[in-house]
């Protein structure tokens, strides 16, 4: 992942009822790519870098037959139901504009062979050519102010889809210039990059992990935990702090080939949702490592009340942890 810094532009359009965003004048042609799943192929990375549009990569827990799934960029982002996409404060939910494809949004929607396939769009059907979740994730350069991240999707058919879902269950913005979101969702159709306005803006403190880049060893809980103040400064602030209901961790790192994935923890604490600590008035986290490889991951922490808030940590092997070099790189057991 490119480490870059760039300066950040708050950019605002609404979006609701039957308006959407589009390009100036005539749009050029939309980049679109075709890929073949099949029981031995149940993951394809859609790299739309060229063209400043993002990577996605879509991912089935299961493939059952042999099938072809085209993934197109769409610069005319399809409505949002404003209740479950807020409308307020000013400009409310609006989708979040790439760097490098000239300011726009992008949305992707899914198609397939019809005579194979016979999903909305052609896209394949659950239990007839896969089975379980399907996860999304999806990585972009932007330059846009993120407040609360959404990862929207649209079901249905491409042409009267509304975006009613918020499918994401994963935030890395570190470098903030080039977040990664993922998802998951049970059935393909139209997805596309959101930012919600905040209900607040409350001061984030960091509690723990106390510093940048702290060690741990594989097999440690890490306390994940942090305060919330109205205003003022971390430091000896006087003020009350305040319990965060909505505020969610993600753990992210980046495979061999330079993606920045979610690994699943064997542990899932109650929907990544954070405990109140009253006494100490503290929201936390208890984040389990066990299962996890040796490496560098990155803490998100967001929420509705403060914009994504990240911190890297090192995990070490543990004692009698056996290192192996082989294809797919250095594991551990």
């Amino acid at each position: 992942m490119f480490k870059r810094i760039f300066g950040f532009l708050a950019l605002a359009f609404a979006l609701f009822g039957t308006e959407s965003w589009a390009c100036d004048g005539p749009c050029p042609p939309a980049p679109s790519i075709t890929s073949t799943f099949s029981p031995t192929v149940k993951t394809n990375t859609y790299d739309f870098s060229l063209t400043g549009d993002g990577k996605l990569i879509v991912q089935f827990d299961t493939v059952l037959t042999t099938f072809t799934l085209t993934v197109t960029v769409n610069h005319t982002i399809d409505p949002l139901d404003p209740n479950e996409f807020p409308t307020s404060p000013p400009p409310g939910t609006v989708c979040v504009q790439y760097e490098f494809n000239g300011s726009q949004c992008d949305e992707y929607d899914f198609s397939g062979n019809p005579a194979v396939t016979t999903g909305p769009n052609g896209v394949p059907v659950k239990n007839k050519d896969y089975k379980g979740l399907i996860t999304l994730t999806l990585s972009y350069f932007t330059s846009q102010t993120i407040n609360t991240p959404a990862f929207g999707h649209a079901p249905g058919d491409n042409a009267t889809a509304v975006y009613s879902e918020d499918i994401l269950t994963g935030y890395s913005n570190f470098p903030p210039s080039d977040p990664t979101m993922g998802g998951t969702l049970p059935g393909l159709s139209s997805v596309a990059a959101f930012d919600e306005p905040l209900s607040e803006t409350d001061r984030y403190c960091w509690v723990s992990p106390s510093m940048e880049g702290q060690t741990f060893t594989v097999g440690q809980d890490i306390e994940v935990s942090f305060q919330l103040f109205p205003n003022g400064i971390c430091l000896n602030n006087p003020g009350t702090p305040i319990r965060d209901k909505t505020a969610s961790l993600s753990l992210s790192t980046t495979d061999t080939s330079g993606n920045v994935v979610f690994p699943p923890r064997l542990k899932k604490e109650e929907g990544n949702k954070f405990h109140w600590d009253n006494k100490n008035g503290v929201n936390e986290f208890d984040l389990s490592t066990e299962g996890l490889q040796p490496g560098t991951y990155t803490i998100t922490v967001f929420s509705s009340k403060f914009s994504p808030q990240s911190r890297d940590i090192t995990l070490t092997p543990r004692s009698g942890m056996v290192c192996l070099t082989l294809s797919g790189g250095v594991s551990c057991f």
